[in-house]
C-alpha cells in the first residue's frame, strides 16, 4: 500500500499482509492458530525457520510453510544453529530481510523469537503472543531444584535480556486470552488486544448422553492426568480418555490399563473426537493454569458441561452451574464435581458461551484491528 495515501481510508483488501511463525516442531495449538490466522488474512503461506519437522502435512488447512533460512547468509551454518533451538532463533529472525519477501505492508508474527524481526520503517509489525517465554518469567523458579535448572540459569538470563531487547520492535500485540493479556503487561508493560483462537463451531453437535465422561488431550502431568485417573479409580462412572501418549509415568499408564472403568483410546481423528464430545455426559479438564485451553470451548460447543480446574483461562470461562463446574484440581474435588453433575439436572448449555470463539468472529476481528492499526500507523503525527 502506498504510504502517500495516508489520508485515505485503509481498505483491508489493499493491504499486503505476510505471516511468520517461529518454527514447526510438531502440529499443535500454535500451528493450528497460525494456520487459521493466515486463512483469515487471506495468505496461503507462512514463513518459518526450517522446514516443518513432522512428516505429515499440515492437518489444519492448506496453508504451507516456507523456510526463510536459504535466504540468510551462511545458510548451512544457520541450519546447524537451528538445532540449538531458541539460543540462535532471535539472531536468525532479525537477519531476515523482508524486502526479499515482498516488502509487506503488515507482518504478523507468531511466537516469541519472531519478535526479533527488523522490518522496513513502513511495515507494521504485529505479534500474536501465545505467552511470554514461561521459563524466562513466571516459571523461572520452577526448575531451581534440578541440576539442569541450575546449570541453565546463565543461558536463561542471557535469553531473557535478548527477549526484552527485541520487544520494542513490535508495534502491536494480539494475545489469546485475558490471562496472556495480564502476563504480557506484567513482564513487558505492553497493552494488547485479546483475539481468541477460532473454533469451527458448526462442526460440533450434541447426540445425547451415552453414559461416559471424556478427557481430551495428551496424557501429560501438566494436564493433571494423574489426579483425573486417581479420581475415577474411586468412582463407578466410566471415563474415556482420547489423546496421545504424554509424559506421565508408566505407573499412571498401568493404572489406566488396570481400571475397568477407564478406557484410553490414544490419538483420535477429528471425526471420532466430535463423536466422543457429542455423546459424553461431561468433559473433565484439569490442565494447570492454561493460557487458553480449547477443550472447555469444544465441550460447550457440543452442548456438554465441563468440569474444569479453577485456574488459568478455563477458570474464568466456566461459570459454576451454568456451563460447567469448577474444581481445585485435586483427586477428591474432581470426584465431588463428577458426583454433583450426576446428581443434578442436566445443564442447558447456551450457545452464547461460545459465540466469541467462532471463526467468523476471529476473521472479522483480526481484519478490523489490522485496518485500525494500519490507519493509525500511517497517520502518526
Amino acid at each position: 500500500m502506498d504510504a502517500s495515501a495516508a489520508d485515505e481510508p485503509v481498505d483491508f483488501d489493499d493491504l499486503d499482509v505476510a505471516v511468520a511463525h517461529w518454527h514447526v516442531n510438531a502440529w499443535g495449538g500454535a500451528e493450528y492458530l497460525v494456520t487459521k490466522l493466515a486463512e483469515a488474512v487471506d495468505v496461503d503461506r507462512v514463513y518459518t525457520l526450517g522446514e516443518p519437522d513432522p512428516d505429515d502435512p499440515n492437518p489444519y488447512g492448506s496453508v504451507t510453510f516456507e523456510d526463510v533460512t536459504p535466504n540468510l547468509d551462511y545458510s548451512a551454518v544457520r541450519g546447524l544453529q537451528r538445532r540449538a533451538g531458541r539460543l540462535f532463533e532471535y539472531s536468525q529472525w532479525e537477519d531476515v530481510d523482508w524486502r526479499e519477501f515482498g516488502d509487506p505492508d503488515v507482518l504478523v508474527t507468531s511466537g516469541a523469537t519472531t519478535r526479533a524481526v527488523i522490518t522496513p520503517d513502513d511495515t507494521l509489525h504485529v505479534n500474536y503472543c501465545h505467552s511470554p517465554p514461561r521459563w524466562f518469567y513466571d516459571l523461572y523458579h520452577d526448575r531451581k531444584d534440578s541440576l539442569f535448572g541450575a546449570l541453565s540459569r546463565p543461558m536463561i538470563r542471557y535469553l531473557r535480556t535478548r527477549d526484552m531487547a527485541v520487544d520494542p520492535r513490535v508495534d502491536h500485540y494480539f494475545v489469546n486470552s485475558p490471562i496472556i493479556e495480564r502476563r504480557l503487561w506484567k513482564y513487558y508493560k505492553r497493552d494488547s488486544e485479546v483475539l481468541y483462537p477460532p473454533v469451527e463451531l458448526d462442526r460440533y453437535y450434541n447426540d445425547g448422553d451415552h453414559g461416559y465422561f471424556l478427557h481430551l488431550g495428551r496424557l501429560d502431568e501438566e494436564k493433571g492426568v494423574p489426579e483425573v485417573v486417581a479420581a475415577f479409580e474411586q468412582l463407578d462412572e466410566r471415563l474415556v480418555m482420547a489423546g496421545g501418549a504424554g509424559d506421565v509415568d508408566d505407573a499412571v499408564l498401568d493404572r489406566i490399563e488396570r481400571a475397568e472403568n477407564i478406557e484410553w483410546r490414544g490419538f483420535v481423528d477429528e471425526t471420532e473426537k466430535f463423536e466422543l464430545l457429542a455423546r459424553c455426559t461431561a468433559v473433565v479438564f484439569n490442565g494447570h493454569n492454561e493460557d487458553f485451553g480449547i477443550v472447555p470451548i469444544e465441550a460447550n460447543a457440543s452442548g456438554k458441561p465441563v468440569l474444569a480446574r479453577n485456574d488459568g483461562f478455563p477458570g474464568t470461562f466456566v461459570k459454576n452451574g451454568e456451563n460447567g463446574i469448577l474444581h481445585d484440581g485435586s483427586k477428591n474435588d474432581i470426584k465431588k464435581t463428577v458426583k454433583r453433575i450426576c446428581e443434578t439436572e442436566r445443564m442447558a448449555i447456551s450457545t452464547e458461551t461460545t459465540t466469541a470463539f467462532s471463526s467468523e468472529e476471529f476473521q472479522s476481528s483480526i481484519r478490523d484491528n489490522l485496518v485500525e492499526m494500519m490507519t493509525n500507523f500511517y497517520n502518526i503525527d
